[in-house]
Formats: C-alpha cells, structure tokens, sequence
C-alpha cells in the first residue's frame, strides 16, 4: 500500500476532481492508453486485471477486450468514479483495495499497472513481483512516467524492481513514459 503521505496526497487530488490527471480529455493520456492497447494485443483476454484503475478512463476502453475485467484501486474518491463510469459494463468487477495485499483471488491472463509502480516500496514491488509470478497466467504490462514522480522511486527503478521477480520485459519508449511488458507465464 503506498506510504501515508503519498495515500493522503492521492485522496486531496481525488477529493478535488474525479480527473485530476485529465485522464479524460488529455491528448498525452490518450497517447498513452493507445500505446499501452497496442502493446497488451487485441485479446480477448478471459479475466483480466488493471491495479491502480484510478477513475476507470483506460478500463472502459480495455473491457471489450475482456470476458472478465476487474479494477482495484485503494482511493475511495477513486472508486467511486470508477464504479459509475464502468457501471454499463457488465463484465467489469470494482474492487476497492491495495496491491499487494489486497489483491484477489484471480488467475488473470492479463495484468495492467499503469503509472502506479511508483508509488509501491521496494518490498511491495517485490511481493506483488511473486504474486504476479505465481498467478498471472498472460502478459503484464507495466507502463510508468518516465520523468520525475515526488515518489521515493521513478518509473525506472520501480520496474526494475519488478523485473528482479518476472525476469527481464521488453520495453518500448514513448515521449514522457514506457511500456514494459512480461510474459511471466513463459
């Protein structure tokens, strides 16, 4: 679960606006959720799973890909907005928790961190690294800022850290993030 400081910082911007980012309307996070379809392939996938939805921009638009989807995020703010944007969805499941720890019960054949790495310890990294590991049954795709993130980590040592538990990605360079991907299933 991200550090005090980082959760309360993270419910002040969700108290403030259901789009603190501009998830909805940026043309650099539009960019993004492009890059990151294009890298993670048309599916479908049978149980996916994105930790850090955040307000349910990029899963609206990753659910037609997916029999099952399911969200989490640990933002109550957060969960909310996602849950009433993704309502029309009947194979989307919201689920309010924090990774590691919280993490379902699922053998996802896709896994989705998207700008969230970062905001995890080391020890997090790695727990999640073994989870991912002994669970995920399809791609992880891993898609961080690549500047800087007023987190102890940026994107690039926090995956990092994740490639020390799935061993090495591929990873794709795109203006202001990366996508990496892992195959840890083989």
């Amino acid at each position: 679960m991200p550090r005090k400081d980082t959760l309360d910082h993270l419910t002040r911007l969700y108290q403030a606006s259901d789009d603190p980012w501009d998830h909805r309307t940026s043309a650099y996070e539009a960019g993004k959720y492009a890059a990151t379809l294009s890298a993670l392939g048309p599916g479908p996938f049978l149980e996916a799973l994105e930790i850090g939805c955040g307000n349910g921009t990029f899963a609206g638009q990753l659910a037609p890909r997916c029999t099952r989807l399911t969200v989490m995020d640990c933002i109550p703010a957060a969960i909310g907005s996602a849950r009433r944007a993704l309502a029309p969805l009947a194979q989307v499941t919201v689920i309010e928790g924090a990774a590691p720890q919280d993490l379902p019960r699922l053998r996802p054949d896709l896994v989705v961190l998207s700008e969230v790495l970062y905001f995890l310890t080391p020890d997090e990294i790695a727990e999640l690294g073994r989870w991912l590991r002994d669970h995920a049954t399809g791609p992880v795709i891993a898609v961080n800022w690549t500047g800087p993130t007023d987190e102890p980590l940026d994107g690039a040592s926090a995956v990092a850290l994740l490639a020390s538990s799935l061993g090495p990605g591929a990873t794709d360079l795109h203006d202001g993030f990366r996508i990496d991907r892992f195959d840890p299933s083989g």
